[in-house]
């Protein structure tokens, strides 16, 4: 989970750059009644996502584990004037307490982790939103341009490695079937509501985008 920071730092990571939503998180919004709700953005990054929601009249909460990233979100939060939170943190333990925040999304974030962690993330999410409470995760595709890359370390897992300011950083990305996933979300008590592919501007990264809810009875 290091690596971020690093791709942060170095300006690897070009999302920093990029001020416009996700066309995915746009029709999120959409799905939120509740814009006095209380929403996270898993991994926010330099928070683009959570800007957007901000100035559509819903609470913010950025977390992302890059202390670059947090910079770079909290001066663009201070230069706009926007009411958004920025913290640092990892998503395989959400610093919230049980049933805290109305909503939880993640944009390209959880995915370049190994799948035990992904389920971990997603068990994070699941006990710090509401019960009634809907959250949404992309997850790669095997139709992304990197599938199959690097060293396979599990079914449709894989790990690779790039240089970043002369170090070697390792990532690893697991990758779902469509089967895989609703499966996923079932084994940790979720209700899928739907699960459809997304694509980049440029085709190259295939994702699912999942959208689930925090039954009741769960």
């Amino acid at each position: 989970m290091k690596h971020k920071k690093d791709l942060y730092e170095t300006r690897y990571s070009r999302t920093w750059e990029i001020d416009e939503p996700a066309d995915h998180v746009v029709d999120f919004a959409r799905t939120l009644k509740n814009k006095a709700g209380l929403i996270l953005d898993v991994g926010c990054g330099a928070g683009r996502n959570s800007f957007f929601l901000a100035k559509e009249g819903f609470h913010l909460i950025g977390l992302d584990i890059s202390l670059s990233a947090s910079r770079l979100a909290s001066e663009r939060n201070q230069r706009e004037k926007t009411q958004c939170m920025f913290v640092m943190g990892t998503f395989l333990h959400l610093p919230f307490s049980e049933e805290r925040l109305d909503a939880a999304f993640s944009s390209y974030a959880i995915e370049n982790v190994s799948l035990e962690q992904i389920k971990k993330a997603l068990s994070e999410m699941k006990r710090v939103v509401k019960k009634g409470g809907v959250m949404h995760i992309t997850l790669h595709s095997p139709k992304h341009w990197r599938f199959g890359q690097g060293k396979k370390i599990a079914n449709h897992e894989f790990v690779t490695f790039q240089m970043i300011k002369n170090k070697q950083v390792e990532i690893i990305a697991h990758f779902f079937e469509k089967e895989e996933a609703g499966r996923l979300f079932q084994d940790i008590g979720l209700k899928l509501l739907s699960v459809q592919e997304v694509l980049s501007p440029n085709e190259k990264q295939r994702a699912y985008l999942i959208r689930w809810r925090q039954d009741e009875d769960h």
